[in-house]
């Protein structure tokens, strides 16, 4: 073989290897074309640009046998609330680099976590080389994280939603580069609609308690409490969830914007005008609130419950016959009732009073039984009930405001989304649409807004009536059921909106395939 063929291949093989060991370096000689093989497409930066699929190169860059979902490195914990996969930050083609948000295992401190990437091909170099820096050193985290290559390169970047300086949330990246990811972020120009969808839950949201596998406020102004013990599965599986069970003994979650757990510091109440939360009551405990906010009971508060212990299902149905194709009216005896006449002579013989045929020793004091002149149909225990009303209330000092019951709105048992939304910008008293399961139920027309600038006693499966009670009626029950994706709005909800925040929460539930059982 000629020495010319020997260089031509030498030089070959050490572009290859170039191309492989540090792609960066070379920048020539390679153009991606269009389809109609036009020349006015940008050139591409290397070889691994134009790889579709792993070639006899990349074959060979196989991902690490010792680490990947459940598997870590010796010292370091997955942190799975995260982005928890494969991708590639090489520019290899391949999605072969395992990479997980991380903190080293001897701590909890949230400063320690960081992002890290086990490079494919590698088998005895540290796993956490490729890496970010640290929460305490400066980088910013957010739940809602994933991999994009965003400027073309064949690079993923890790991006998150975060909150700007101008207080708009955006997707923040941080590029891959030879070593490690970038210390900037940059912002992805063309995000996933999945992620546009999010971007647009911030939009206008005061509060977000996802409820999902922690008791994390997402616009960072809130924090919760909890009473009674662990409500939530701090593991759940990548996209179903059982949100945050209580279990109407001892269960409930108190929180505020404070460290005193008020509400309206940083959160404006007065400017709430939608409330969104999934509910599934396992049982209709006594006037069980799903959320309180007040200062006691009857006392600034505004709260979403239930009407007693359910309502009753026989008797309150629309009864159907041949001669009554729909009707109200109760079966059996009512209204005016036959009465039989009774002669002072026959009261006096048959009464206690009759001293010359009974003994009397004392007053009588007992009435006398006798049949009752109207027959009534025994009421449904409450315990057997299957809906209860939905009640929503809104006070102004000790002044109720608001007071809206829809009947038979809440099934047992089941996931059911509830939107309490302003139909408009009016800031004093616009109209108020209750929304279950996307479709409206009720208009109030008139409504109030939230009255109270400040409120001390806020909670999530507690009534601020649970401690107060009279003779007259039974104390309000703790909630017993879950509850998830609880949100203020403080901009106008559109229909469109409503229906993405019911597909969201139906995806996250695993209900995107059983709608109707919901909507039932």
């Amino acid at each position: 073989m000629s020495g010319a063929v020997w260089i031509g291949l030498f030089l070959l093989l050490g572009t290859l290897m170039l191309e492989l060991v540090a792609p960066k370096q070379l920048k020539e000689g390679f153009q991606a074309l269009s389809s109609n093989n036009s020349t006015s497409a940008p050139a591409a930066t290397g070889i691994s640009d134009r790889i579709d699929t792993p070639n006899i190169l990349t074959r060979s860059l196989n991902r690490r046998g010792d680490v990947g979902i459940g598997i870590e490195q010796p010292g370091y914990y997955q942190d799975k609330r995260y982005f928890l996969g494969y991708a590639d930050v090489e520019r290899y083609g391949v999605k072969n680099d395992f990479c997980r948000m991380m903190t080293p295992s001897d701590t909890t401190d949230k400063g320690e976590l960081f992002f890290a990437c086990a490079l494919a091909g590698t088998t005895v170099s540290d796993t956490t080389q490729f890496r970010t820096k640290s929460v305490k050193d400066g980088f910013r985290i957010s739940r809602d994280d994933y991999m994009r290559n965003i400027i073309g390169d064949g690079r993923e970047a890790y991006c998150r939603i975060l909150k700007a300086k101008d207080g708009t949330y955006l997707p923040h990246c941080r590029r891959a580069l030879d070593t490690s990811f970038s210390d900037k972020d940059e912002i992805d120009p063309d995000p996933s609609e999945e992620i546009k969808t999010l971007l647009d839950f911030y939009s206008g949201c005061e509060v977000w308690f996802r409820m999902r596998d922690d008791l994390l406020d997402y616009m960072e102004r809130c924090q919760g409490q909890v009473a009674g013990g662990t409500v939530m599965d701090h593991t759940p599986s990548p996209v179903i969830t059982k949100g945050m069970r209580l279990n109407g003994i001892d269960q409930f979650v108190r929180f505020g914007d404070t460290d005193e757990l008020s509400l309206g510091n940083k959160v404006k109440m007065r400017s709430v005008r939608a409330f969104s939360v999934w509910v599934k009551f396992d049982e209709f405990t006594n006037n069980a609130h799903i959320f309180d906010f007040g200062d006691g009971a009857g006392i600034n508060n505004v709260f979403l419950g239930i009407l007693g212990k359910g309502d009753a299902d026989e008797g309150n149905l629309l009864r159907t016959g041949p001669n009554c194709p729909e009707t109200t009216i109760p079966e059996g005896e009512v209204g005016a009732q036959f009465c039989p006449e009774m002669r002072a002579q026959t009261l006096y013989e048959t009464s206690a009073a009759a001293v010359e045929k009974w003994e009397c020793k004392n007053p009588s004091v007992l009435p006398r039984k006798i049949a009752p002149i109207q027959t009534k149909r025994p009421a449904m225990p409450t315990k057997d009930a299957s809906r209860a009303t939905l009640i929503y209330e809104v006070w102004d000092q000790k002044l109720r405001k608001v007071q809206i019951k829809v009947n038979r709105a809440i099934p047992l048992g089941q996931w059911t989304h509830i939107l309490i939304a302003a139909k408009n910008s009016d800031a004093m008293r616009p109209d108020l649409n209750v929304i279950i399961n996307g479709n409206i139920v009720f208009t109030q027309s008139q409504g109030y807004l939230p009255q109270a600038k400040i409120t001390s006693h806020n909670y999530f499966g507690k009534s601020n009536w649970a401690n107060d009670f009279s003779e007259y009626e039974l104390r309000d029950e703790l909630f017993k059921g879950s509850i998830f994706d609880f949100r203020m709005y403080s901009s106008v909800v559109s229909e469109s909106k409503g229906k993405r925040i019911l597909q969201w929460g139906l995806r996250k539930l695993g209900l995107d395939n059983s709608y109707a059982s919901v909507t039932s």
